[in-house]
């Protein structure tokens, strides 16, 4: 797994526990966590924001700075900024 999917992958594990009684959100993130273990890193981070620009839920600080660090390593910082994701960011 590389640097960024493992990125991805433990934020979207963060959220799945943050969430848990949320399954309508569980569940694609659950998918996003699969995707990165099948070396889908591009597309999980893809996922994971679709997720979030699709189902609105505040995004914790921290979750957003490691998804942007993601982001930046796989050079696809667009994807992340153009959502409009920060928005939904938190402090916590």
């Amino acid at each position: 797994m590389d640097p960024a999917g493992a990125i991805v992958r433990s934020v979207a594990l963060r959220m799945i526990r943050r969430l848990a009684d949320q399954p309508e959100l569980v569940r694609p993130l659950s998918t996003v966590v699969e995707l990165v273990d099948h070396d889908e890193a591009d597309l999980a981070l893809d996922d994971i924001v679709m997720v979030i620009k699709f189902s609105p839920f505040p995004v914790l600080r921290s979750e957003y700075e490691d998804l942007r660090r993601a982001a930046q390593q796989l050079d696809s910082l667009d994807s992340l900024t153009d959502t409009g994701m920060e928005l939904l960011v938190v402090e916590g």
